[in-house]
């Protein structure tokens, strides 16, 4: 019950399992190294689960939602929102 109050405050509440898994692969590897590669994504512990389709639609919905945005012309790189990073980091 906590954590749903968590998710809601932190506007994550619509978000299935794998794009909350995928949105924190991303903020974890971007903290790190400054960008997410799709290559570091794929091969993050908390998505092996997951197939390689799904895990790219996933990316897809939480592009499109504006939670995470390609940062160069090249494929495959991303990073978080500023207001999603920022409330997650704080938590």
């Amino acid at each position: 019950m906590m954590v749903q109050g968590i998710e809601e405050d932190l506007g994550l509440s619509d978000l299935g399992n794998i794009e909350k898994r995928v949105l924190l692969s991303v903020i974890e590897f971007y903290d790190q190294n400054g960008v997410a590669s799709t290559a570091e994504i794929l091969t993050h512990p908390l998505l092996n689960a997951f197939s390689r389709p799904s895990l790219f639609r996933a990316l897809k919905v939480l592009e499109e939602t504006g939670r995470i945005f390609k940062v160069s012309a090249k494929r495959g790189f991303y990073a978080p929102a500023k207001n999603v990073g920022s409330s997650i980091s704080e938590v």
